[in-house]
């Protein structure tokens, strides 16, 4: 059982920094929980849609269960994105994940279909269970100041998420540039996995390498991380 925050307070002051900081490079940070505006954003920076973890017509994304972040410059043009959603899962993420992914785009009337079902048998991701958050949507302009973009603008979410549900890890999924890179390490990630989930070639997620990277932010990381972060 969690008794809340080691450091409620060091945590705010991290999180005002970063803004801070977001801020000297020009950007404003928006907090919001109106995912139809997430869809239009979305397919104005890429042209794309929303994945369906972020989808209202795919699944119910209200103000307690999920929000997300944009960073914009002074005309309002969007130069980065995230979002992030709160699920309960059981019995573990490793069993869970596949289920609850590939649900999520039949919803959508898309089908995807894994070439494995689980990831092998000591994967951290069996460790994993309870309230955690995903974290996905994570897009950042890549024409200016890439590398300044990816120290700040994660770490505002992943903190931003801890504060708000206090959750046992955060979780993404990454392709093989993003991992191999040192960008995980760069947004405030403490542990990559690769091969959690794997795809067959016809039948994958749009967008998403057939081997996808699997990390994770525990609590005890993200705690640790705003202490680092404060100094």
């Amino acid at each position: 059982m969690h008794l809340g925050l080691t450091n409620p307070l060091g945590t705010v002051r991290v999180i005002t920094s970063l803004v801070g900081k977001a801020e000297q490079l020009g950007l404003k940070v928006r907090y919001s929980t109106d995912f139809d505006e997430l869809v239009e954003l979305r397919f104005k920076v890429r042209g794309d849609r929303v994945s369906p973890m972020f989808d209202p017509v795919a699944c119910q994304l209200d103000e307690e269960r999920a929000f997300w972040l944009g960073a914009f410059d002074d005309a309002g043009n969007p130069h980065s994105l995230q979002a992030f959603r709160l699920d309960l899962v059981h019995p573990n993420l490793a069993e869970w994940a596949v289920g609850w992914m590939t649900g999520l785009y039949v919803k959508r009337h898309e089908l995807v279909m894994p070439s494995v079902i689980e990831p092998p048998p000591h994967s951290r991701s069996r460790t994993l269970k309870g309230a955690l958050v995903y974290h996905g949507e994570m897009w950042i302009d890549r024409t200016v100041k890439k590398r300044e973009y990816f120290d700040t603008l994660p770490k505002i979410g992943m903190l931003l998420a801890l504060i708000k549900w206090q959750p046992d890890a955060l979780w993404a999924l990454t392709g093989n540039m993003f991992a191999t890179h040192g960008f995980v390490t760069r947004s405030g990630y403490a542990l990559q996995e690769h091969g959690f989930l794997r795809w067959h070639p016809d039948w994958k997620p749009a967008g998403a390498d057939e081997s996808e990277w699997l990390i994770i932010a525990e609590r005890s990381h993200l705690e640790y991380l705003a202490a680092m972060e404060g100094g």
